[in-house]
């Protein structure tokens, strides 16, 4: 048999919020293959599904669901506890509507951690337990001794020679006591080859495991590791020996519990042909984000279809055919990248989908690093009659998930932009000018309504010019292997950057531009080569996707072969355009992705996009960071080498694609910088994250101005000097170090500014011998608000500027209530000085301004502890990087 399991730590399939007591058990439940199916799930709280949500259930062909969540007090801390009468209607509703469609339900328990095998007591209170639950109709059952500490109480010590001993007996005892059921499953303490010590052929706990338990018994086995890259017919030989009898695969390939930041959407793959004959079932641990599991479920069932093709006649059964859905390999010649292009041709029109009644509006935010360290293996059901065919089938697009520990922002918080405003009279005793931003600013965060939503534009607009998608949308039969088509250094391109040539200065960046081709109206259907980008960007534990793959290269390659790193200024020209080549490339491919989740947020289903859009939202906002540090450093002189930063499970690189792409930042090493919570609401708006342009100044003086609330003599003031408030905050940074400036835009033009000076102590001596005079002739003395240019401005303190030797200054418009976006332009600014040499940088804020001291916590920023005696209405705020 093949199946689903709730085994990972948050449930594995989180979609519904079930009772008080009770974890969400996965909205579905697996489907006996070739059998009439009807719908086997029965979301908790909400009634039955609606009827026209049952059906795509109907192909999954699974038939056996385990419920084992960690995340359930009583099915694992609190394992001698009851459940109540509310808990236990709630789980025969469960059991019944497996029941009902053939679905085998086995219910694990997990009592290892603090049970006392040779106690009589809890001995007995572990059979009750699971009297009850055969009480309410549950036939099978697991006992689960995974992740425990191997070490024994004395107790136990006295009464048994080992742990295995100790672990046989009391299943034994429990397996009798429940009448010896077909089904029941034990999953061992070493459940994979790297527990074992030395091996599973020489490994005494297995070897006792496999003398001692009853034949009817089955036991789990994950493979090699904990997450198996491959599963081989030699290695499960072997552990058949060893425990005599056919394993059951727990299958951790999908869980992601142990990674809040990593999702799996690759095929099924890695798994040996002719594996079913040596397996009494196979278990999937699928990923905790049910919408999420399309892709692992469907190849899962074209890899099932081709073993049955293969070796049916060990099992005597022929594949079902799986109504509506494209037909795998039936000859066992299963083929990983066929069976994902079937998988993905049905997911397109399931992607979409709007159910009618979804809890849209309870997104999905992801637990913290808090997450459980390695995935708890998972059992599988397993029927003397053998396994079941698994045809594939799309997932319910009906519920949204619900929300995890990590509180959302409010919209005060999501309002903290790095540059709060005040009053002018206000600001006048510290550097930095502070407006009060209007109150009543639309959020681009907020919901889109239908009648608004043809309004809102999903591409950026420079003051010249509106850009376009740089990918045309692609049909459903376009075969395509890759989401993008990269170009050899030789072969020209358009880019989201304009190519220098080597003749140009390299002083100024490029402006961002795209070639004009057409794409999708912002709420039109995903298209097949947008859902295919989707799954290569969050492919496998072990393996990148293409676009993924294409995206670190290009970064590692660039950042190693930069015009200012590592080659002469005497280098032959073909270098350098191999370099901009390259980098034009790997802007595309950056652009591209950020326009996908403008597309996910506007076309997907809602209980697609809540599922997931916190992660495609963490590679949008490295990315924008990224891109522009590399258009960057194609027009700068690195004084000091960037240095790349440097088990075999795969948590041990943490992030997948975002953290492979955080490592290669020259801040990689500064996590703190990244972690940045999901919007509770999603934002179709697209950023574009750039060097400073000559032709910005303008627009960000304009930006300074925007939102500010005050009263009619300043007002005035501004209207005869409008370039007043730019050049207080921005003014020294643009004419004395525009080479460390960045610019975030959306699509009214720049709404954002990153600006700093690698080394401070110099450039507040330009200001006060240079800027400052030139200010001083350009506004009168004679006005109260003209004051701050005539005031001399007070010394930083000298060990301030020894321990942090940068400047720095961030600035959003009101408009700008994407945190993330906020927090790419920080990381693309602080990547630049850390990639000059600065161990640290420092920035001074009005101790007034609340928001703006907020925002720089946020960053890591603290406030330093030395005496700032000529100006006591700031702070100055440092980190180190």
């Amino acid at each position: 048999m093949v199946g689903l399991s709730t085994g990972s730590t948050g449930s594995c399939l989180r979609c519904q919020r079930a009772p008080a007591g009770l974890p969400e058990p996965g909205a579905a439940v697996a489907l006996q293959a070739g059998a009439a199916c009807k719908l086997a799930w029965k979301p908790a709280g909400h009634g039955a599904a609606p009827r026209k949500e049952r059906a795509p259930l109907r192909r999954w062909g699974l038939n056996c669901y385990m419920y084992a969540p960690k995340d359930e007090l009583k099915h694992r801390l609190l394992w001698r506890e009851p459940y109540t009468e509310h808990e236990a209607a709630h789980m025969c509703s469960l059991i019944e509507a497996a029941q009902e469609q053939g679905v085998e339900f086995v219910f694990a328990i997990s009592a290892g951690q603090d049970m006392v095998f040779s106690s009589a007591g809890d001995r007995l209170l572990l059979q009750q337990k699971l009297r009850q639950v055969a009480a309410m109709g549950c036939r099978s059952f697991a006992l689960l001794f995974d992740d425990i500490d191997p070490c024994m109480c004395q107790a136990d010590r006295d009464a048994f020679p080992s742990l295995a001993q100790a672990q046989a007996s009391v299943a034994n005892e429990v397996y009798q006591e429940l009448g010896q059921p077909p089904i029941f499953l034990f999953c061992p303490t070493e459940y994979c080859s790297s527990l074992c010590s030395p091996s599973p052929s020489q490994s005494c706990y297995l070897l006792t495991i496999g003398r001692e338990l009853l034949p009817g018994i089955s036991v789990i086995w994950t493979g090699p590791k904990v997450v198996s890259q491959e599963l081989s017919a030699a290695l499960l030989e072997e552990v058949e020996g060893v425990l005599r009898r056919p394993p059951i695969i727990w299958d951790n390939l999908y869980a992601n519990d142990y990674d809040c930041r990593r999702v799996f959407l690759g095929p099924y793959t890695g798994r040996a042909p002719g594996l079913m004959a040596r397996l009494q079932g196979l278990l999937l641990n699928p990923n905790c984000e049910l919408q999420a599991n399309f892709i692992p479920i469907h190849t899962l069932g074209s890899w099932f279809r081709s073993e049955l093709g293969s070796s049916g006649s060990f099992l005597g059964m022929e594949p079902a055919a799986a109504g509506g859905d494209s037909q795998g390999p039936q000859d066992g010649s299963y083929s990983p990248q066929e069976a994902l292009e079937l998988a993905l041709r049905d997911w397109v029109p399931c992607s979409s989908t709007q159910p009618e009644a979804s809890r849209a509006d309870m997104p999905q935010t992801r637990s913290g690093p808090g997450a459980a360290a390695s995935p708890v293996p998972p059992a599988l059901v397993i029927t003397e009659g053998g396994a079941s065919p698994v045809p594939p089938a799309p997932l319910i697009d009906g519920a949204g998930a619900s929300p995890g520990p990590t509180a959302s922002l409010t919209p005060e918080e999501a309002r903290s932009s790095p540059m709060s405003l005040l009053t002018l009279e206000e600001a006048v005793s510290g550097p930095t000018v502070a407006l009060t931003p209007k109150e009543a600013r639309t959020s681009p965060t907020a919901p889109v309504t239908p009648e608004k939503a043809g309004s809102v534009p999903i591409a950026p607009l420079t003051p010249e010019k509106r850009r376009s998608s740089p990918t045309a949308p692609l049909m459903p039969d376009e075969p395509r292997s890759s989401p993008t088509v990269l170009l050899t250094p030789e072969e020209p391109m358009s880019s989201p950057t304009a190519p220098l040539t080597p003749e140009e200065p390299r002083s100024s960046p490029t402006a961002p531009l795209t070639p004009e081709e057409p794409r999708p109206s912002p709420t039109a259907p995903l298209t097949l080569g947008e859902v295919r980008m989707l799954v290569e960007l969050f492919y496998l534990p072990y393996h990148h996707g293409p676009l993924a793959q294409h995206l670190l290269e290009h970064f590692q390659w660039l950042q190693a072969n930069s015009l200012s790193v590592g080659v002469s200024a005497a280098a032959p020209s073909a270098g350098a355009g191999r370099w901009r080549s390259r980098a034009q490339s790997f802007a595309r491919l950056c652009t591209q992705t950020c326009r996908l989740h403008v597309r996910l947020v506007g076309a997907a289903g809602r209980a697609l996009l809540y599922d997931l859009h916190p992660y495609l939202w963490d590679i949008r906002n490295v990315l924008l960071a990224a891109s522009a540090f590399i258009q960057w450093l194609g027009c700068q002189s690195i004084t000091a080498p960037i240095l790349l930063q440097g088990d075999a499970e795969p948590w041990a690189q943490r992030g997948g694609l975002f953290g492979e792409l955080q490592a290669l930042l020259p801040v990689g090493n500064s996590s703190d910088l990244f972690y940045q919570p999901p919007p509770l609401f999603p934002s179709r708006q697209l950023y574009v994250l750039r060097p400073l342009l000559p032709q910005d100044k303008g627009e960000l003086y304009r930006m300074c101005r925007e939102g500010l609330d005050c009263d009619p003599k300043v007002a005035e003031i501004l209207v005869a000097h409008p370039d007043l408030l730019g050049d207080r905050l921005l003014g020294s940074f643009l004419s004395l170090s525009p080479e460390y400036t960045f610019v975030l835009e959306d699509e009214a033009g720049p709404c954002g500014y990153a600006a700093g000076a690698l080394c401070a102590e110099g450039f507040l001596q330009q200001r006060d011998h240079g800027w400052l005079p030139a200010m001083r002739h350009k506004y009168p003395r004679d006005l109260e608000a003209l004051l701050f240019f005539h005031t001399e401005p007070a010394a930083v303190p000298l060990p301030v500027l020894r321990r942090f030797p940068s400047l720095v200054q961030l600035g959003t418009a009101t408009r700008t209530l994407d945190a993330g976006a906020s927090r790419s332009l920080a990381l693309c600014l602080l990547s630049a000085l850390r990639a000059n040499g600065s161990r640290g940088v420092f920035c001074q804020v009005s101790a007034a301004d609340q928001q703006q001291l907020s925002f720089y916590s946020k960053l890591g920023f603290v406030a330093l502890p030395v005496a700032w005696d000529g100006c006591p209405g700031a702070w100055l705020l440092g980190r180190l990087l």
